[in-house]
């Protein structure tokens, strides 16, 4: 559906932009690379959150990317957008990057294809406004809604909203699974100087057929069940027929922000949940808990950030429970029974990038962490610079855990030149340090040039 939905709108883009006059017609594009000192893999900050750009494994990478807008009047736009990657490290170098096109007008924003998440100033936290999709994997491919404008409920509170679709075509355990995600976000204007917004992101993984070639409901009914989070009625398998069909994950997310004189202030909590208990809150305070601070007028620091982040709750131990011969606690974020491939695309995390259910070279099987994260951007001169480092313990899972906890620093640093006409210039510095594991170190070059 997704696919016939964009070459039809590919067709309308293409077909309206043929007979209209060259001035309603934008374009602009970007073309970068990067280059490491060859080493056994990169430090961790060097590679995550990339948007699967580059991966552990890395050396180079070369993006390019290409967009196209058209005014179809003053309030009406389509955008198409294309890019690519090629970068060693992966089972394929070259991989789409965005391949989208865009509706939006003074109200609504329609996506239809993958299209990059918008990064954060200064792309200096851990999860990128989200818990749940951090940008940590390429793009998904799929269809979302959201308002541009916000709902106005009065002269102080208004509603934001998503509602979006998502295949994952990846090489995955449970073949054809698709995503479903919605966002509803209130925001309350207390006065001049303070705001306050809540939101809800629900995310479920459903459908898709199983190794032994069992079909997982896909129809309308089963999609009116894992939008509401029901179960799965009278359907074989027994796991889906006692919890809520399909695999479901959650995140509250609280953001305070005050208007300083010398700046503003944001204080934030976002939570995650797999399951009843985190949705009831048993287990917090799992999440993300931040404080970020925007100076005013200075060059020196633009930005500085710091998180906390936990995930070791879990609303506590695998427990039995009575009845349904079902088990409490021990929450095992972004893994799954039905889904075994659990919260990843291309086997790269989608969220909180620190968990790592499965294992990699660096770290054992681990979604119980505890971790301290600083981040700081600012200029020094005409160089631009952003500095981040993270602090983390890893106690593996309830099941498996890693005795002595495994303790690791994970440092990034980046310098950035603008040349008046060439382009931007980007010197990387990167190291790992891992008790009980060999520690990584890279150094790095890279360039950028806008076209415009």
């Amino acid at each position: 559906m997704i696919k016939k939905l964009f070459s039809v709108l590919l067709y309308i883009f293409i077909f309206t932009s043929s007979i209209t006059a060259q001035e309603r017609l934008n374009f602009s594009g970007s073309l970068g690379s990067i280059g490491f000192i060859p080493n056994d893999r990169l430090p961790f900050w060097s590679f995550t959150n990339s948007q699967g750009f580059l991966s552990e494994s890395s050396s180079y990478g070369v993006s390019a990317f290409a967009k196209a807008d058209y005014s179809i009047s003053n309030t009406h736009m389509l955008t198409l957008g294309a890019g690519a990657y090629i970068s060693d490290g992966f089972d394929n170098n070259i991989r789409r990057s965005d391949l989208y096109l865009e509706y939006k007008n003074k109200w609504i924003l329609v996506t239809a294809g993958a299209k990059q998440l918008t990064s954060e100033p200064y792309n200096l936290s851990t999860i990128n406004n989200n818990i749940l999709q951090t940008g940590n994997a390429r793009p998904l491919p799929g269809i979302i809604i959201s308002n541009r404008k916000s709902i106005k409920l009065s002269e102080k509170f208004s509603l934001d909203a998503a509602l979006a679709h998502y295949n994952l075509n990846d090489d995955r355990s449970t073949k054809n699974s698709q995503i479903h995600y919605k966002m509803i976000r209130a925001n309350w204007t207390i006065n001049e100087v303070n705001s306050l917004s809540v939101a809800l992101r629900h995310y479920v993984q459903w459908g898709g057929t199983l190794s032994d070639g069992t079909k997982l409901p896909s129809d309308l009914q089963a999609f009116g069940r894992i939008f509401i989070g029901a179960n799965g009625g009278d359907i074989d398998n027994p796991n889906e027929a006692i919890n809520a069909l399909g695999n479901h994950l959650g995140s509250y997310n609280v953001n305070y922000k005050r208007k300083l004189n010398i700046g503003t202030l944001a204080l934030y909590h976002q939570s995650l949940f797999e399951d009843r208990s985190g949705r009831e809150l048993n287990n917090f305070p799992d999440g993300v808990w931040g404080i970020n601070y925007l100076p005013e007028g200075s060059k020196l620091i633009k930005s500085i950030l710091y998180e906390y982040i936990q995930t070791i709750s879990q609303s506590g131990a695998p427990r039995p429970t009575e009845g349904l011969n079902q088990q409490s606690g021990g929450d095992n974020y972004f893994s799954n029974g039905i889904y075994p491939s659990g919260w990843t695309y291309e086997g790269a995390i989608i969220g909180l990038p620190f968990l790592n259910p499965f294992g990699n070279t660096t770290t054992p099987r681990n979604n119980r962490m505890i971790g301290h994260h600083l981040g700081i951007a600012g200029s020094i001169g005409k160089i631009d610079y952003a500095f981040k480092g993270s602090y983390i313990q890893n106690l593996g899972t309830y099941t498996s855990p890693i005795k002595p906890r495994q303790k690791a620093l994970y440092s990034h640093a980046m310098f950035s030149y603008k040349t008046n006409t060439l382009g931007i210039i980007n010197f990387y510095l990167g190291a790992d340090y891992i008790n009980d594991f060999s520690n990584a170190t890279s150094i790095g070059i890279g360039y950028k040039y806008n076209l415009e």
